[in-house]
C-alpha cells in the first residue's frame, strides 16, 4: 500500500494530464463524425432544391416561349397578306406591282421606277395608304380632265354612279365622249393598254414605252411615226384608234 501511495502521489499530476489529453482528443473524434454525417445529407438536400429551382424555371421558360411564338404568327399573318397595285400613267415602269399593307402612293411609284420627265406631281397624294386592287394614275402636265386625287380603288358602278355619268354625256355629247372612249392615249397607256391596238405586240408597245421616255409625250398622233417599226401604213392603221 505505501508503494502504491508513493507511486500515486509521484505521478499523479502527469496521470491528471494523461485523462484530459484523452477526453480532448474524444470530443474531436465525435465532433468529427458528427461534421461529417451533416455534410453528407447537406449535398442532397441542395441539389433537390437546386433541381426544383430548375425544373420551375425551365416549365416557365417553356411556356412563355409557346406563348412568344403562337402571339407573332398572328401578326405576321396579317403582315404578309398578298397586295397589288396598278401604276399607270407618267411613270417609268408602268404596271402591276405586289405591295404590303403599311406600304403608301410615293412606294408604289418608287416601285414603277419613279416619275418620268412629263409627270404632274401636284396632282399625287403621296401619303395615301395602299389598298388591294388599287390603280394609281400619275397625270402628264397640261393633261386636260386629269383627276383632283392620283388614286383610286376599282369598284363596281352604282345607280348613281351610272345617273352622274349619264348627266355628264349629255352636256358634252354622248357620240363624242363615246369615239373619245375608244382611242387609247399614247401618252398614258401602259404596256397592257397599247397591246390592245391592232397590230401592237408586246415588242411595238414596247418601243413606244421607250420612244416616250427618251423625248416626252407624245405632240400629235403624227408623231408616232418618228417611233421605230411604225411606218405610214401602220400609222394609217392605228389612226383612229390613238389620241394624245
Amino acid at each position: 500500500m505505501d508503494r502504491i501511495r508513493e507511486f500515486i502521489d509521484e505521478y499523479l499530476y502527469q496521470i491528471l494530464i494523461g485523462l484530459v489529453a484523452v477526453i480532448v482528443i474524444f470530443m474531436f473524434v465525435i465532433g468529427g463524425m458528427l461534421v461529417g454525417k451533416r455534410s453528407d445529407s447537406s449535398p442532397s438536400d441542395d441539389q433537390a432544391v437546386v433541381r426544383s429551382s430548375s425544373t420551375s424555371e425551365a416549365d416557365a421558360g417553356s411556356t412563355s416561349e409557346s406563348a412568344s411564338q403562337q402571339q407573332p404568327k398572328q401578326v405576321a399573318s396579317g403582315a404578309n397578306q398578298q397586295m397589288y397595285v396598278d401604276v399607270k400613267g407618267a411613270v417609268k415602269n408602268p404596271g402591276v406591282y405586289q405591295v404590303s399593307a403599311n406600304m403608301r402612293v410615293v412606294d408604289a411609284i418608287d416601285l414603277a421606277g419613279g416619275y418620268n420627265r412629263s409627270a404632274d406631281k401636284k396632282k399625287i397624294n403621296l401619303a395615301q395608304k395602299l389598298t388591294d386592287q388599287q390603280v394609281i394614275y400619275v397625270p402628264i402636265r397640261g393633261e386636260k380632265g386629269s383627276p383632283v386625287t392620283s388614286t383610286v380603288q376599282a369598284a363596281p358602278s352604282t345607280p348613281a354612279d351610272i345617273g352622274d355619268a349619264s348627266a355628264a354625256d349629255s352636256a358634252a355629247g354622248t357620240d363624242s365622249s363615246a369615239a373619245g372612249s375608244q382611242q387609247i392615249n399614247l401618252n398614258t397607256a401602259d404596256k397592257t393598254k397599247l397591246q390592245e391596238l391592232t397590230g401592237i405586240g408586246e415588242k411595238k408597245a414596247d418601243q413606244i414605252i421607250a420612244y416616250r421616255q427618251a423625248h416626252g409625250q407624245f405632240k400629235n398622233i403624227e408623231e408616232l411615226k418618228e417611233v421605230p417599226g411604225f411606218g405610214d401604213k401602220t400609222f394609217a392603221n392605228l389612226k383612229s384608234s390613238i389620241c394624245v
